[in-house]
């Protein structure tokens, strides 16, 4: 009798780890699945850059124009938003309520007027942020609205984006001191609403950025208006050139949605 209760003893020993380590196995995967890197299961990202003009409380009042924002959005990875004038700073936070799968950033207020604008930055969550740092305020007084510089860990890389809005009347001499700190040896990316181009400047003529490689061409539009201009650009340093597959400008946006089409890359992580 004494060796059948040992023996059934020693069934549920056995039992009991058996399925501990089973459950402590199960556990660990199933953490693994709750917090996914983007180095884990993607093999590209796109990145974006969209004016809204004048983004403030008139438009994020309106219910239609956020959810075409919203859906807009959904389609990238890293989206950096441009001409947020707001001085109240709620628009940009009701533009990410309707966006739960990202992680929003705002840069500070910049502008040498009373009007002042702010880039806003979202990315999807998994996507791992390194640093942010924000140039203003610049000491020296370059740039109308100076720029944010944001890296990226990803798969195989470290990435680094440089986005800025310049001023119309001084690309020249914005584009130089942007080129200055802008460094072409690692893969890094400009890109926003450069008004790089029409009277604006001669992409031709100047030489800014000239050992880099403009993605968007002098030819292309990225502007609603009638004009054919390539304002908004994406300028990469040869590394990061290899890594893109794919690149656009949405010209489905019109006059109701912004004076500028959303511009756009795809890269290799």
């Amino acid at each position: 009798m004494k060796k059948k209760v040992l023996f059934v003893i020693l069934i549920l020993v056995l039992i009991t780890y058996y399925y501990k380590d089973n459950l402590k196995d199960n556990i660990t995967a199933s953490a693994v699945k709750i917090n996914p890197q983007i180095n884990n299961y993607q093999d590209t990202i796109k990145i974006a850059n969209w004016n809204l003009q004048v983004f403030g409380h008139s438009k994020a009042s309106n219910l239609d124009l956020m959810n075409y924002y919203a859906n807009k959005i959904k389609n990238y990875d890293i989206v950096f938003l441009q001409e947020i004038r707001d001085s109240s700073e709620g628009a940009f936070p009701k533009l990410c309520s309707y966006l739960d799968k990202y992680n929003c950033y705002i840069s500070t207020r910049a502008g040498r007027t009373i009007s002042k604008e702010q880039y806003g930055i979202l990315v999807k969550k998994g996507v791992k942020i390194e640093l942010i740092e924000d140039y203003n305020p610049d000491k020296l007084d370059r740039w109308e609205r100076p720029p944010i510089e944001v890296k990226f860990n990803l798969n195989n890389y470290n990435l680094t984006l440089f986005n800025i809005h310049i001023k119309p009347d001084d690309v020249k001499n914005e584009l130089y001191y942007l080129d200055e700190i802008v460094k072409n040896n690692d893969y890094t990316a400009v890109i926003g609403d450069l008004n790089a181009d029409c009277s604006y400047y001669n992409n031709k003529e100047e030489n800014e950025f000239d050992n880099w490689n403009w993605i968007i061409q002098d030819n292309e539009d990225t502007t609603v208006s009638e004009t054919n201009c390539a304002y908004d650009r994406i300028i990469v340093s040869d590394n990061l050139k290899s890594q893109i597959t794919n690149y656009g400008i949405d010209k489905s946006i019109n006059k109701e949605h912004s004076d500028h089409y959303l511009i756009w890359f795809e890269i290799k992580t």
